[in-house]
């Protein structure tokens, strides 16, 4: 641009002033809102991974006017996700219920069923139906601030230990990290649960607080637990239906157009699918190549084996009981029945899907249940 300058002033030639104008006067492109979300965890593991999709598909889905900043075990670790995520110290967080069974109380009812089925892909259809159409388990999130988006299954839990714990008697005087139904299975096999966040779960079987811990397989990685403890037993115990992954701030929802609310979504559905296949797929390679993570894979004894089988049987018999019982949930026999029914639905859905093929599950989730749920119910 030529520039002529008269007593210090530059004066632009009358084209290039007219540029100006033009470019003055035109809205400069919206800057993208780029949400803090927080995962109490770090690593490789899907639930990470699986967070870093639902950020992607945010994105995706509002064509960039919204973007996400994952924060693994820095913001907030698992034990502070719900304090921190309704008090706006995230705008979305990987939330635990089970860690917080007052405030969650019809929540951790879907929880328990651990047992009802082996099959995660199964339950987290029908976890995900049921929650949506549970106007007390939405209440629960609203009363703490949040708006849930989406429940990721994982699983089955096994058990871990320092050493071989193979028959019933293995199990006398241990403690075992256990909360839920996996408390319970430790209850019935003879050892003493222990409920601990799983950010501590290492330092405590470093220090010989714990003899060992139940979980998915993938946690001997995702976690480094393969280097604490040297045994897996293969029996599994059941799935883990609680976790809230894709839940954020209801001040962030209450802000969002009807369009981004959908949009968000539809990216909770996708990303659950992945999430929970991917998952899935992980603990598969690690169940046929444990020595890859520095642990045994031993088997239990036909009076352990006999033992695990009957509770499985008999823990969803006493989930209704319980949570009666324990936490007032007075029509806790029917919430059972319905998950049942669910679950019964969700293996027809997906009988003729490929269960591993993310993007067919994805597809069926968003079409059963995604779409059709009412934003403003979660307002």
């Amino acid at each position: 641009m030529t520039k002529t300058r008269f007593g210090g002033v530059f004066a632009v030639p009358a084209a290039a002033a007219l540029l100006c104008a033009t470019a003055l006067s035109t809205p400069a492109p919206a800057q993208a809102e780029e949400l803090r979300i927080a995962v109490g965890m770090s690593g490789s593991s899907a639930l990470v991974r699986g967070m870093y999709q639902f950020a992607d598909n945010i994105e995706a889905n509002t064509d960039g006017a919204y973007t996400g900043k994952i924060f693994e075990a820095s913001l907030l670790n698992f034990a502070e996700s719900m304090t921190g995520l309704r008090d706006g110290i995230a705008d979305g967080a990987f939330v635990v219920p089970a860690y917080h069974r007052a405030e969650f109380p019809n929540t951790n009812l879907v929880g328990d069923l651990a047992t009802a089925t082996t099959d995660p892909v199964v339950m987290a259809g029908a976890v995900n139906e049921f929650m949506f159409s549970c106007a007390p388990c939405l209440k629960e999130y609203a009363d703490q601030n949040q708006v849930f988006l989406g429940m990721v299954v994982t699983g089955p839990y096994y058990m871990m230990s320092v050493d071989p714990l193979t028959t019933p008697e293995d199990f006398s005087g241990k403690k075992i990290r256990g909360f839920g139904p996996y408390g319970r299975w430790v209850d019935a096999m003879g050892a003493t649960p222990v409920v601990l966040s799983a950010n501590d779960i290492y330092e405590a079987i470093s220090q010989g607080q714990l003899d060992g811990n139940t979980h998915a397989p993938e946690i001997l990685q995702s976690l480094s637990l393969g280097e604490v403890v040297d045994y897996l037993l293969n029996e599994p115990i059941g799935l883990f239906n609680g976790n809230s992954m894709y839940t954020v701030n209801k001040d962030l929802w209450g802000n969002l157009g009807d369009d981004d609310k959908r949009a968000f979504l539809e990216a909770a559905g996708s990303a659950t699918a992945w999430a929970t296949v991917t998952y899935l797929q992980d603990n598969a390679k690690l169940l046929a190549d444990p020595a890859s993570v520095g642990v045994e894979l031993v088997e239990p004894s036909e009076a352990l084996h006999a033992a695990s089988v009957k509770f499985r049987e008999d823990d969803i018999k006493t989930v209704a009981k319980d949570n009666m019982e324990k936490h007032g949930i007075a029509d806790a026999e029917a919430q059972v029945a319905r998950m049942l029914e669910l679950i019964a639905k969700w293996e027809g859905l997906l009988a003729g899907i490929d269960a591993g093929d993310i993007d067919a599950v994805a597809e069926l989730y968003n079409a059963e249940i995604f779409s059709k749920v009412d934003a403003a119910v979660l307002n």
